[in-house]
């Protein structure tokens, strides 16, 4: 089956103060286990808001800014969460 899915190209160069809808698609969501480890680190960090984390089936959409990218996935990885994409969500502008 094949399922598409609409993404803005993210720009690395972006330093502004501006967030984005950040998607993370996370290994092993459908485990307990590790959206329980994903809810408690994220809460843990203190990086975010809770109004700007959603949980999903797959991965974690977080709005955060582009810059903020790397410092997730720094926090994912030295926390053994396996990350398998990042993307940010397309948001037509209009």
């Amino acid at each position: 089956m094949y399922s598409g899915m609409l993404i803005n190209k993210t720009d690395p160069k972006d330093n502004s103060n501006i967030k984005k809808r950040i998607f993370f698609i996370i290994g092993g969501m459908d485990k307990i286990e590790v959206e329980n480890r994903l809810i408690r680190l994220l809460n843990k960090s203190k990086l975010l808001d809770l109004k700007d984390i959603m949980y999903k089936y797959n991965g974690v959409e977080l709005n955060i800014t582009t810059q903020q990218i790397p410092k997730f996935v720094r926090l994912f990885t030295e926390n053994n969460i396996d990350i398998y994409g990042i993307y940010e969500i397309y948001n037509p502008k209009i």
